[in-house]
């Protein structure tokens, strides 16, 4: 944050103006304050760059010329307004006015104290000083206060999902990808002379600005001729920064934004970026630098799409008549980035992880582009926009990857803030540290430095994975967690006489998708997760009342259930004999032993912490609590395996003891719950 720019003045305005809103109550919708608020900013920066001071004084001698009475401050605001949207940037690029087809103030012509006091708070801000002394690149009013002030106090966690992406998250980012430019030697004349940013779902423009400003800081500091660096700056900002929203009030929102660092906000556009009739179809494949945080889940059918604007989605096997808006956004921006260009993109778990169509955009990806880095972000991420869901960064370069070329995957667990509810609203509270910088300094140190090891940084979690290490092509990060891959390198530094280590698959047979469903009937009983005991044993009692309305899985005596859901809460279990069919919940893996190992032993080791580790390692999910780890993924994991006689002799030996003492305690149960029943009847 720049020092010439006051930002806790700034802040403490907004918050006054909150106050004179709440009190004055005829404008109760929240969307109408915040518009009204940024026309009056808007005004005051006009009069700047006309060279005249916005002030309560100036207003009253205008109000005494034009209707000669001072005290008429309202009636002049609307008038003063209604002149400064005459200004060509604010027009659309269909002849349209950012502020709408008839630009005008909301505050009546009798409202006149109320608009002294407006007036009186906005004309603390100093834009004459501002325009004069070249800050106002440095002042993102949206981003580093408006939308801070906008979500404390006036919005709800449903809608302010529009407004922002963390400083926290997108500028480490931004310090990788010009770190990375640099290096690359991607910063020549050519590129340089006409270089381009966009964000082509860019809301209120925060991840512009942002990225603008890191451009001009780079700029300035390059050691060439002072006209050399206005000229570069000059074109760019008349036209570098591109943008496209679908909503009008972000397209205002953001033009203002870009206006007030002195960009040409005709550059930023109204439109659905996924259609192909937008505005942004002009710069196919002439973006240099694209970060983006688009929305999720919107389904759009593949009939109504440009396939001409979305590269490879004629390889992508779709299942059905739709296709999600991340898939669709993420071909977008690879299709308007130039050859050599840069793209950071936020997309929710599913794409680096899922199945079907998702496994194939990978497999594209993988084999097209260099793929740079992932980062995963914690579920508090974008919590005070009302969701929780599972997010990373796809950062990637458009060009051929090398055989050489290895992805640094990353963790962030600690963000720099929590997020808690105080009377209904989600509300944003530092706290100490953010992994994201140190993410950001590891991957840059990284890059100067590519060594053997394949873990960078222990805390935060930083690993470097080539492509023959990926499991079934996931680039998940949290399946290359240093501590998983530590957890593996430690077994297979172990030597422990007699074992060798071998994959869950080589020792088990996966028995679930062969196995019949069967509805819980009077000869029937349903094992549900929550039916396991710490220990690994059936809470039976639970068994008998239960009634689910879902089928189950036939399992039989023997059989190893392992709980895939939330796999951080261990729920393994060997089904003992039972006088009663018995079908177990679909969120099991069933399993038989098919090597020199019994399923008690199995149980164990599954909940042994070596192997524990590397299976939270490899979950995925919508959420933090609704994590899984798929069949393919428990597969992979490491097991000790005995291979001495003495080793197979002293394993039975452990399942022996382990399956007697579980039937001891179930029988145990029956007797303590029939000695239960028959105090019942005394």
């Amino acid at each position: 944050m720049n020092t010439g720019v006051n930002y806790s003045l700034f802040y403490e305005i907004l918050l006054n103006l909150r106050e004179m809103f709440h009190s004055y109550g005829r404008i109760d919708d929240a969307n109408s304050k915040l518009d009204e608020i940024v026309k009056i900013i808007y005004l005051s920066y006009y009069e700047a760059i006309n060279g005249r001071k916005f002030c309560l004084s100036e207003m009253r001698a205008t109000a005494k010329e034009r209707f000669d009475d001072e005290q008429h401050i309202a009636p002049t605001l609307r008038e003063m307004f209604e002149l400064a949207c005459s200004y060509s940037p604010l027009n659309n690029s269909d002849g349209t006015n950012v502020f709408g087809a008839n630009p005008s103030l909301n505050i009546q012509p009798s409202e006149n104290v109320f608009a002294e006091k407006l007036v009186a708070e906005i004309e603390k801000i100093d834009f004459m000083n501002l325009v004069n002394t070249q800050k106002l690149s440095d002042f993102d009013i949206i981003n580093e206060c408006f939308g801070h002030f906008v979500r404390d106090n006036f919005r709800n966690n449903k809608e302010d999902a529009q407004y922002m992406t963390p400083a926290e998250i997108s500028s480490p980012i931004i310090d990788m990808i010009f770190d990375d430019m640099a290096k690359d030697g991607y910063f020549n004349k050519i590129n340089l002379e006409n270089f381009k940013i966009m964000d082509p779902t860019c809301g209120v423009g925060t991840l512009l600005i942002e990225t603008t400003r890191k451009y001009i800081e780079y700029i300035r500091a390059l050691e060439i001729r002072e006209n050399e660096k206005e000229e570069i700056l000059t074109t760019f900002m008349n036209n570098g920064m591109l943008g496209q929203d679908k909503v009008d009030r972000m397209v205002r929102l953001s033009k203002i934004n870009a206006m007030l660092m002195g960009a040409n906000v005709s550059n930023i556009f109204s439109g659905n970026s996924i259609l192909g009739t937008s505005a942004i179809g002009e710069y196919k494949e002439s973006i240099d630098l694209i970060f983006t945080n688009p929305p999720f889940g919107a389904e759009y059918d593949i009939s109504n799409l440009n396939k001409t604007a979305f590269p490879y989605i004629q390889e992508l096997f779709v299942n059905g008549k739709t296709i999600s808006s991340e898939i669709l956004m993420l071909l977008r921006c690879l299709d308007l980035l130039k050859t050599n260009g840069y793209l950071a993109i936020v997309l929710p778990d599913s794409v680096f992880s899922s199945k079907g169509i998702h496994a194939q955009l990978r497999e594209i990806i993988l084999d097209n582009f260099e793929i740079k880095s992932i980062v995963e972000l914690p579920a508090v991420a974008f919590a005070q926009a009302g969701t929780r869901t599972k997010t990373a960064i796809l950062y990637l370069k458009k060009s051929k990857p090398k055989n050489s070329s290895r992805i640094i995957m990353s963790i962030c667990e600690n963000i720099g803030y929590t997020v808690k509810e105080r009377t209904g609203v989600p509300v944003k509270i530092s706290t100490d540290g953010n992994d994201m910088e140190l993410i950001a300094s590891a991957y840059i140190n990284e890059r100067e430095c590519i060594t053997n090891d394949c873990i960078i940084s222990d805390n935060p979690s930083v690993t470097i994975i080539s492509r023959t290490e990926l499991i079934d092509g996931i680039i998940n990060p949290g399946f290359y967690n240093a501590s998983r891959l530590k957890t593996i390198t430690n077994l297979q530094n172990t030597k422990i006489e007699g074992f060798e280590l071998r994959t869950l698959g080589d020792i088990v047979k996966f028995e679930t998708v062969g196995r019949k469903n069967l509805s819980a009937d009077s000869d029937v009983r349903h094992i549900s997760v929550l039916h396991v005991n710490p220990d690994s044993t059936i809470d039976f009692q639970e068994v008998l009342k239960y009634k689910p309305i879902s089928k189950g899985r036939l399992c039989y005596t023997g059989d190893v259930l392992f709980s895939k859901i939330n796999p951080r809460i261990p729920r393994t279990t060997v089904v003992p004999e039972f006088n009663m069919t018995l079908v177990c919940s679909n969120e099991f893996e069933i399993m038989q032993p098919c090597a020199d190992i019994d399923a008690y032993s199995i149980c164990l080791l599954l909940k042994s912490s070596y192997v524990s580790k590397q299976i939270e390692n490899l979950t995925s999910g919508t959420s933090s609590s609704h994590n899984r780890i798929k069949r393919e993924q428990l597969a992979q994991i490491m097991i000790p395996y005995p291979v001495s006689e003495k080793a197979k002799s002293n394993i039975h030996e452990i399942g022996r003891a382990i399956g007697s003492a579980l039937h001891k305690k179930y029988d145990a149960d029956i007797i303590l719950r029939q000695q239960a029943n028959l105090l019942e009847i005394i």
